[in-house]
């Protein structure tokens, strides 16, 4: 009996040979590549707000007298996010300024000299932080003011909150010749924009959005029944880009930036062209659009609000 066990473990050893080796551990995934943002072209300057706040911004001039534009990133954004349409703009010889708002990207030391972003804000019935970048705005304009460039020559191009930013600067300085709003809102972050585009008169502006953002495509109809009516059919634009949801400078892609291109050069539509024009999210550059939509209703509501338009007190 012992010599029957013995042979059968002898057996069992032979079957199952060398032990096996120990597990691996299993490697870890591939760190995914870190996404270079693109850098905006342009000299980098400083400038002061009325309460305090220093203000990085990039400039870009004109060339041959043509229009400069102010660029207004979104809440959480950066001037880096107007790259490309930055280097559409300069390719044909338009100008920018594109600042970093306070409390985002390179503007944030507060005036009391500690930092501060955009995360710290906060919003209450008498106090406002995003609406105060209205003076980040003034500064900038300010600025290419003592750099030579006439207030006439400078235009707005915003994104989200700002593009209700740059509205309202435009609604109380009547010598904006133009404002581009990509995504606009009646209250990003609770700066208001009804009242803002009732006061803005007899100046083109151009209204883009995505067909997928539907909290911006129909807040966008409104404001176009509203600009219609402040400013005048020939002077309202509407692009929507069909397949895609994307919101503000997110947007871009070169397609849009030669539409935007083709409207600064004849921003008053002719009258038989009045009413929404669809861009196609795959159009290559420079690529005609499908024709023109018919428009909203002009009896279509709009809701009513009270909204301040004068500049912000500094302290």
């Amino acid at each position: 009996m012992t010599l029957l066990l013995a042979v059968l473990l002898a057996g069992s050893w032979a079957w199952a040979g060398t032990p096996p080796a120990p597990a691996k551990t299993p490697a870890k995934p591939a760190a995914a590549p870190v996404r270079k943002t693109k850098p905006l072209p342009g000299i980098v300057v400083e400038l002061r707000t009325r309460d305090g706040w220093p203000i990085k911004a990039k400039y870009a001039p004109a060339k041959d007298e043509r229009l400069t534009f102010l660029l207004l990133h979104a809440k959480g954004r950066r001037m880096e996010d107007w790259a490309d349409l930055g280097r559409a703009l300069a390719n044909w010889g338009y100008g920018y300024l594109a600042p970093d708002f306070r409390g985002h990207g390179l503007s944030v030391n507060s005036p009391e000299g500690q930092k501060v972003t955009w995360r710290d804000f906060r919003i209450t019935k008498t106090y406002n932080e995003f609406a105060n970048m209205l003076l980040d705005a003034e500064a900038s304009v300010a600025y290419l003011t003592s750099q030579g460039v006439p207030e006439e020559d400078i235009g707005v191009i915003g994104a989200e909150v700002g593009a209700s930013i740059g509205l309202k600067f435009a609604a109380v300085h009547p010598k904006t010749p133009m404002i581009i709003m990509l995504s606009p809102g009646l209250r990003y972050q609770e700066v208001l924009t009804v009242n803002a585009m009732r006061t803005y008169k007899d100046r083109p502006v151009l209204m883009v959005y995505s067909e997928g953002d539907k909290k911006t495509a129909a807040e966008t109809l409104l404001m176009s029944n509203i600009a219609r009516r402040a400013t005048g059919e020939a002077n309202t634009t509407v692009h929507v880009i069909f397949g895609r949801s994307e919101r503000g400078a997110k947007m871009i892609n070169p397609a849009l930036s030669r539409k935007i291109i083709d409207w600064i050069a004849e921003p008053v539509q002719a009258l038989g062209n009045v009413g929404i024009v669809s861009l196609d999210s795959a159009a290559a550059p420079g690529a005609p659009a499908p024709g023109p939509e018919s428009s909203p209703e002009e009896g279509s509501p709009y809701p009513e609000a009270a909204d301040d338009l004068t500049l912000p007190e500094a302290p």
